[in-house]
């Protein structure tokens, strides 16, 4: 394990060595929550679980964001009973409302899925099954879930602690990911940092963008900065789940509910949606009002990383607006005409609401 020893000098198995030039990509860990007796007992992480070469009868998944609906539906989907418990109020906080209600019904049908309970206590029952003690943390009453096995998805921490990057004089942030500035340069020269380093956005593909940036700017010696205005990501679930950019209530925030155009489009509204049988899963997008410029699109349903991807191409273009998307030739009968269809079906936020009311 490498560690700084000054600056530009590391130590790695009792080897030192020096160099003008350090690129960090020292990536992150699992972030473990202090719940008592859960190290005695033991648990699984997402950098561990794959290692298994038995499947657990029962699994209690410790956590409610994207790596707990990720795992826990591939444990379910393998014959394991799952059961999520995560201390947010909504299953994949992360995403629009609609998109995690219609997760969370959906997924429901398969693994057992608890919100707002914050487990507290770890320990074995008499047959030598897990038990966890977890708050409910509005009602304060206490649950137990009993399990062979504990699987902790409670997101990511820095290998900063590891690394020592204060003795090189290398700052970090108030979480102890690496600063850097909108080059990747980190507080001393010539020393860059990006992926999950600089814990900016904890996805390979963004891992992959920085280090064409790094490359550039570091190797080539050019000054490219690094643009963070449409980052996708998705949830490997059924339904598939993806987004990019801000949600309704940020964007309305940003430029005032007057300001924004919500476009939606179920797939069985479609061609293709008819004939694959979808059913509920739809696509929305959230535009610009007064220049339709592509603020951010959510996507549920079948292959959603596949067509969050049209939005993401239209938005790196220096104007960014769904005409690129409402205007262009779509193949029919193919499943992108959800995307298309969703940027032409526009209605203020106040409408959409009382059309995905009814819808989820």
């Amino acid at each position: 394990m490498a560690e700084f020893t000054g600056p530009y000098t590391l130590s790695a198995g009792g080897t030192g060595m020096h160099a003008p030039m350090i690129l960090l990509c020292t990536g992150s860990r699992p972030a473990v929550p202090p719940v008592a007796g859960l190290e005695k007992v033991g648990y699984l992480t997402s950098d561990t679980l794959l290692g298994l070469e038995e499947l657990p009868e029962s699994v209690a998944v410790i956590g409610g964001g994207y790596i707990a609906a990720e795992y826990g539906h591939f444990l379910a989907a393998m014959g394991a009973e799952v059961t999520v418990i995560g201390r947010n109020p909504r299953f994949l906080p992360a995403e629009e409302p609609e998109v995690s209600a219609l997760a969370r019904r959906e997924l429901g049908r398969h693994l057992t899925i608890v919100t707002g309970h914050e487990v507290r206590r770890a320990g074995k029952n008499a047959a030598g099954e897990i038990r966890l003690i977890a708050r409910d943390r509005l009602g304060g009453k206490d649950a137990e879930f009993v399990a062979d096995a504990v699987l902790v998805t409670s997101g990511r921490r820095p290998n900063t602690d590891l690394l020592h990057p204060e003795r090189a004089g290398i700052r970090t942030d108030a979480h102890g990911w690496i600063a850097v500035d909108e080059y990747l340069r980190t507080s001393s020269p010539n020393v860059w940092a990006f992926g999950d380093a600089n814990g900016k956005y904890l996805f390979k593909h963004v891992g992959n963008y920085e280090a064409k940036i790094v490359y550039q700017n570091a190797v080539l010696g050019e000054r490219v900065k690094a643009t963070y205005d449409a980052v996708p990501h998705a949830v490997f679930t059924d339904p598939e789940i993806a987004a990019v950019g801000p949600g309704e209530q940020e964007a309305a925030e940003r430029y005032g509910e007057d300001g924004i155009l919500i476009g939606f489009q179920r797939y069985e509204e479609t061609a293709k949606g008819v004939a694959m049988g979808v059913k509920d899963g739809f696509v929305k997008v959230i535009l610009e009002r007064a220049t339709l410029k592509i603020l951010g699109a959510h996507i549920i349903g079948p292959f959603a990383s596949i067509l969050i991807q049209e939005i993401v191409t239209a938005m790196y273009f220096p104007v960014g607006t769904a005409e690129a998307v409402m205007e262009s030739m779509h193949i029919h009968p193919a499943l992108p005409e959800v995307v298309q269809r969703a940027c032409l079906n526009l209605m203020t936020p106040h409408e959409y609401a009382g059309v995905i009311g009814r819808h989820v």
